[in-house]
């Protein structure tokens, strides 16, 4: 990794483990300050989720590991790049939603009083030292 790695996650309690935490602090990898709860508006979490859907379509879901990995990369495969041009040209109107939502419902996602992915780096990541 590069010396400007820094770790971001959801706060999701396996990114939070104590074994994650000392290998990130052994290996000087700084963490993001992220909010819990907070909307996630990375296009490829959107990708992920198309995925999802077509796999759960699946007249026979994936019954082993090695069955999921097959399904997601025939999936991926078959994706277009359409698809994904789309995700990240929604970007801007999925930022938008959420600015102007505050704590309110939106068509989207359920936001949070702030929208990180709208905001400069340096506005999250904080300075090292």
């Amino acid at each position: 990794m590069g010396t400007d790695t820094i770790f971001m996650d959801d706060n999701a309690r396996p990114h939070r483990a104590r074994l994650v935490r000392s290998y990130l602090e052994s290996q000087t990898i700084p963490r993001m300050a992220w909010p819990a709860r907070l909307p996630n508006l990375n296009p490829i979490e959107h990708v992920w989720d198309v995925l999802e859907r077509r796999i759960a379509g699946h007249s026979a879901p994936p019954g082993t590991l090695h069955e999921l990995q097959q399904a997601l990369l025939q999936e991926w495969a078959l994706l277009s790049q359409q698809a994904i041009n789309d995700s990240i040209a929604s970007m801007p109107r999925r930022c938008q939603a959420c600015i102007s939502a505050r704590l309110y419902h939106t068509h989207y996602l359920e936001c949070d009083s702030h929208c990180t992915f709208c905001l400069p780096i340096s506005a999250v990541v904080p300075r090292r030292s």
